[in-house]
């Protein structure tokens, strides 16, 4: 165990790894929440009557846009032309006096449909902007009306989420490579068989293994759980997040230590580390809940830890479970999980030691 640990300090590729790769994705994550959020549209208003502000508040009210006030439609049409705006919304004269007096206005919507996403969110929002225009100004005028119940007594925002999944994909890489690359390097350096000499048992060796590996991995979950932090996210149930965390990392790291015993090159270990990481978190709730996803996608990530995981970091921190497995069975699956990842682990070294 202290032999691992000195060799992580003098060669702290898998420390560097396992922070790095969450940074990197909590950067992603900030630049596509603030660029996909809200489309940017450019709004002329030809007139300045009542009703013209009040059909531009509406746009704004329905949470999609991200409005320019532009002087002209060949204005607007630049800045389509420039990919700097999705739409131009053009409000006619004698928009407010032909609401007054009860006559159809027609209001032009140019459209730039080379992304059909940001497309489809104009297409949606504008009759619910219209809708909630004529709802403001004739509250008594439809036959019916809405209120919303929240479910929750807080809203959680999309960078919120996405930030706090950044602790799984940590605990994730780090933890297959902190146990992956701490069992390769014995036999890439040949010092395996110095402790399969030595007088102790096998299993005594795969829990050195395994303590040295989780000191790194807490230390790294450590620093990310201090960036989660510095955003303003507190876990508001502590005992939760730390039981989650040594949960998961015990798996990741059980399983590392397999794959190194199996694959005995770091070389082997490291992509194999990213390229079952990475589908795995992505398929599994890191955007939101997996009942969200398609259905194939959902029953993949309920066979593995890490939906569980990122269900129990998202209830830790925001009070809220996105996941409808009973608290009970998710942390039995957890556990369950550890306790298999530990056998795997002890059999792969086992399976490893034997032929030599």
């Amino acid at each position: 165990m202290l032999n691992d640990l000195r060799l992580n300090l003098v060669s702290p590729f898998a420390t560097i790894l396992s922070l790095v790769v969450p940074i990197n994705f909590l950067i992603l994550f900030v630049l596509f929440a603030i660029g996909g959020a809200q489309v940017p549209v450019g709004v002329v208003t030809a007139g300045n009557g009542h009703y013209d502000a009040s059909f531009v508040q509406a746009l704004g009210d329905a949470l999609t846009f991200h409005i320019h006030r532009i002087s002209s439609l060949s204005a607007g049409q630049q800045l389509i032309q420039m990919h700097r705006s999705v739409a131009t919304i053009a409000i006619p004269n004698g928009f407010s006096s032909a609401i007054a007096t009860g006559q159809t206005a027609h209001v032009s919507l140019t459209l730039n449909n080379l992304n059909a996403d940001f497309a489809d969110d104009v297409r949606r929002a504008m009759p619910l902007a219209t809708l909630n225009f004529y709802h403001s100004v004739f509250p008594t005028a439809l036959p019916f009306g809405w209120k919303e119940v929240d479910s929750y007594t807080h809203n959680v925002t999309f960078l919120g989420y996405l930030a706090v999944s950044i602790q799984t994909v940590a605990l994730l890489i780090g933890g297959l490579l902190f146990g992956g690359r701490g069992s390769a390097r014995e036999w890439e350096s040949g010092t395996m068989k110095e402790l399969m000499l030595a007088p102790v048992r096998p299993w005594s060796v795969v829990f050195g293994k395994l303590l040295a590996a989780m000191t790194n991995g807490i230390a790294s979950a450590i620093l990310v759980l201090v960036v989660l932090l510095l955003l303003g996210l507190r876990p508001a149930d502590w005992g939760q997040f730390i039981g989650v965390t040594i949960l998961t990392l015990f798996v990741f790291i059980s399983l590392g230590v397999a794959i190194g015993s199996l694959a005995k090159s770091q070389l082997i270990v490291t992509p194999f580390a990213f390229a079952l990481g990475l589908p795995l978190f992505f398929i599994s709730g890191a955007f939101g809940p997996i009942t969200w996803s398609t259905p194939a996608a959902g029953v993949i990530a309920r066979i593995f830890p890490v939906a569980y995981a990122n269900a129990a970091f998202q209830h830790a921190v925001h009070g809220y479970w996105p996941i409808d497995t009973r608290p009970v069975w998710l942390w039995t699956i957890l556990i369950c999980w550890a306790l298999v990842a530990l056998g795997v682990s002890g059999l792969a070294y086992r399976r490893a030691t034997a032929k030599h």
